[in-house]
This record gives C-alpha cells, structure tokens and sequence, in this order.
C-alpha cells in the first residue's frame, strides 16, 4: 500500500481547508501585550500562571483593542486546601487584560524550560 500518496492527499485538502478560511489577520504580538513568561494571577480563576500568548480579541467602548493573554495556570500547591480524592491539574485560559494581574517585577519565566520540565508534550 503507498502511504505516501495518502499523505500527499491530506496534506493537499488541508491545505484547501486553510485556504478556504480566507486571509489571515494580523497575528502579530500585540505591542501592549506583558511579554511572554510574565508571571500573572488570574482573578478569574484566584490562581498565579504565565503568559504563553497574547492576541487581539474584542473591541472595548473606546473603540480600542482589547488584549487577551493565554495564561497557563499553575495547580495550587497548598496541602489545606486540596480534598484528599482530588488532584489539580495545569490549566489553559484565555483572560481578558483585565483579568490578570502582571507581577512585571519578576524576571518572565523561560518557556523553554517549563516545557520540558513538564515532560516536553505542552506545546507553548
């Protein structure tokens, strides 16, 4: 059996898929943005993580862009806090600028390095 004919042809449709989404915004960083690897909390979510991206989402009354952070949440650590059947896990939210708080007096965290110690498979 070829393989690689089977591959050239879902390499071709989806290529076909993509194009058919029509042209691709701006996806530059926004220059606003905290850079990546700026520790925040989340208000949301009352956890501390890092910032793995950043993008323009809506737009606010001011007519202005509104950036909006893809924030790896870090599980909370705090032995009293945690029920002895469950465990927290990493979690993946997108926040609002205003719904983070940035700790800017930190060095940002090497995204490098906390993707492999958390065993390489988080694509940041």
């Amino acid at each position: 059996m070829d393989n690689g004919n089977k591959d050239g042809d879902l390499a071709q449709k989806l290529k076909a898929a993509f194009d058919s989404l029509g042209p691709i915004k701006d996806t530059a960083y926004p220059k606003e943005a905290m850079p990546l690897g700026t520790y925040v909390r989340s208000i949301r979510h009352k956890k501390l993580g890092v910032i793995t991206d950043a993008f323009y989402g809506d737009v606010d009354l001011d007519n202005k862009k509104i950036v909006v952070y893809t924030v790896l949440l870090f599980p909370n650590t705090y032995s009293y806090l945690k029920s002895s059947t469950a465990t927290e896990k990493y979690y993946v939210s997108n926040e609002y600028e205003y719904e983070v708080i940035g700790y800017l007096m930190m060095p940002p965290a090497n995204l490098a390095a906390l993707t492999a110690d958390l065993g390489g498979g988080l694509f940041l």
